[in-house]
This record gives structure tokens, sequence and C-alpha cells, in this order.
């Protein structure tokens, strides 16, 4: 947060936005850390109309990347941040290419395309996480339910050339239809990578929704 490739990405996806979207909406968000810094974060959401209405599909990402690498073995790179290529990027190249599929084929039903910050900005235990996504849950409370998402997809880490989604246990909990009728069709044309197996428990940008009881689901691999 707050480097150059950082405000290149917010570009990049202002420009998707600006040229397949219906309308592009972003909201600020202000953190404040321990060491009392006010850090601005930015979530960037690529909005499409559909042709029948009704409550939005919300797919989402974060692009944000850790501002240092906690899980590295050498001590002397703790404090590198990481690129993200897989963390972040993986996940919002699909959004962006969604952008321009929903551009040339609109769907029946609004598709909002979320890009969240601050998914991986602190450190663990620090709380200062899921920035992004816990901001957008908690402003749906001030609009009518009426508004809120019929469902949330999140996308994260799905660059794994070796591609394994399990079946998370909240999106078990609160989405398990839209799972069996996503996981019908890996099936059906036998892609390999949507496992049907239930392996893990992750709080990632589905949690604040799930939270909220907005069936929520997660597509990612975790090592």
């Amino acid at each position: 947060p707050g480097s150059k490739g950082y405000f290149e990405t917010i570009e990049l996806i202002r420009r998707a936005g600006k040229k397949y979207a219906d309308r592009i909406a972003e909201k600020p968000i202000w953190i404040k850390t321990a060491e009392g810094k006010n850090i601005r974060m930015l979530n960037l959401e690529l909005q499409f109309s559909g042709s029948k209405g009704g409550a939005p599909i919300l797919i989402g990402s974060h692009f944000d990347t850790r501002p240092f690498a906690d899980q590295e073995k050498d001590s002397q790179k703790k404090n590198i941040p990481i690129l993200g290529a897989n963390d972040g990027g993986s996940s919002t190249a699909v959004l962006l290419g969604l952008a321009h599929y929903l551009f040339q084929d609109p769907a029946p039903r609004p598709i909002h395309l979320v890009v969240f910050d601050g998914e991986d900005f602190g450190a663990s235990g620090s709380g200062l996480n899921l920035l992004g996504s816990t901001h957008y849950a908690q402003s749906l409370l001030k609009v009518n339910r009426s508004f809120w998402p019929h469902w949330v997809l999140v996308i994260d880490m799905i660059g794994d050339k070796d591609l394994q989604i399990f079946k998370e246990t909240h999106s078990l909990k609160g989405s398990g239809r839209f799972l069996d009728l996503i996981y019908s069709i890996p099936e059906k044309k036998k892609v390999s990578s949507f496992k049907p197996q239930s392996k893990f428990t992750i709080f990632d940008d589905h949690y604040p929704f799930h939270k909220m009881v907005i069936p929520s689901t997660i597509f990612i691999d975790f090592y």
C-alpha cells in the first residue's frame, strides 16, 4: 500500500472500469495503525446493470499485497514486501477478465465486481486485515436490505499451476446451494481443479458478509 505499483494497479482497474462497466464507484477507507499513522485505502467497484434487474451478485478480490513477508523462513527477508502475483494479483486479473466478458455478454442479474483493499495489510493477530471487505459489508447496514448482494463470491490465490479449490466450511454453511450449482459445472465438464471435499476454514473477504447472513463463497487454493 502506498507504493508506485499500488497506485498503478488502482489506475489499471479504473481504466478497465471506464472501458467496460456501466458505472465505477470508488469508496475510500481511512485506517489508523498502532503507530498512529492514518493510511488511506480504496475499494473500487465495477458495476454492471444486468438485463433484468434484481439484487446484485458481488464478485470480489483483494488487490493489495503483503507489506512484509512475515511467513518467510529467511529472517533477512521478513521485512520485504511481497509482489503478490498469486495472492492478490491472480484473482484481480480474473475480475478484469470478467469485466471484459460482462461488457460483451451482459448477465440477467446485476453484477458488481469489487476490488477490495487492505485484505492482507496487518500482521497476524493485529486485526488490520479484511479491512476493505469489512468496511463494505458494514456500509450495507446503512441501505435498504433490498440493495444487499444476492450472493457474494470472493476469489483469492487462484494462480497455482496445480489449482485445487476445495469447499471451504463457511461457504458450505452459508451458501451450500450456490456451491452445489457451481460445482455441478466442472463436474460435467470434467474440470478437476474443483474438489468436492471440504478442507479449510478460511477468514477471507467473504467472511464479513457471511457474518451478516449473506450467502458468501470463497474460491481459494490454500496450500
